[in-house]
């Protein structure tokens, strides 16, 4: 196989990881998104390099762009789905350790139609949204007021935010920073692409 760019390596890259989180090949939107493409367009330039180059494969159905290689699927899964709980640990008075016993990664993390996201950026700082963690977000089209959601702004591209329905029919993107100010659009321009239900970081 010819040697890829730097930035086909890293839609391959985000079409496996799809993949494997979700279990089946992400939509054109999806890789968009955890991208940072805001065009499909140029999502599907860059899978139809990819199908080109032999790392993926024809489309196996009309309605996708593209499918699966076949050795995707058979390699074996990661024996590790879950970690050792081994008790809670105090950040202010001491208590007392827990008995042992494990914390399902399936559980908090994974299911049908969630992804995950690397923030960039610090306007969810004051809830403990720091650039640079990882948000596990639940694909959706619709939200509630006060919801954390991938939303879509034509124009300006996918931002995390929290999500208020105004009175006047206008949506407010509200940022959990303190110095930052909430942006409003007509409801036209806003689509919800999902919903925030998890977080984590490595150090």
């Amino acid at each position: 196989m010819s040697k890829l760019t730097r930035r086909q390596q890293e839609i391959l890259q985000t079409i496996r990881s799809l993949f494997e989180l979700n279990g089946y090949a992400p939509t054109l939107d999806q890789i968009g998104i955890q991208a940072g493409i805001n065009t499909r367009s140029t999502v599907h330039q860059h899978v139809q390099s990819l199908i080109s180059l032999g790392y993926l494969d024809e489309a196996s159905e009309g309605k996708r762009a593209y499918s699966i290689p076949t050795h995707w699927t058979t390699e074996p899964e990661s024996v590790h789905s879950s970690l050792q709980l081994l008790g809670k640990i105090a950040a202010g008075k001491p208590i007392e350790a827990l008995d042992k016993n494990e914390i399902s990664l399936n559980e908090l993390f994974l299911g049908p139609n969630r992804y995950a996201l690397k923030v960039q950026g610090e306007s969810m700082r004051d809830i403990g949204v720091m650039d640079g963690d990882y948000v596990v977000i639940q694909h959706a089209e619709t939200a509630a007021n006060n919801d954390i959601v991938v939303a879509y702004v034509e124009g300006d591209g996918a931002t995390l935010k929290r999500i208020f329905y105004l009175t006047d029919g206008r949506i407010e993107l509200h940022p959990e920073n303190s110095t930052m100010q909430p942006m409003v659009y007509p409801a036209h321009s806003v689509q919800v692409q999902g919903k925030m239900v998890g977080l984590f970081r490595s150090y």
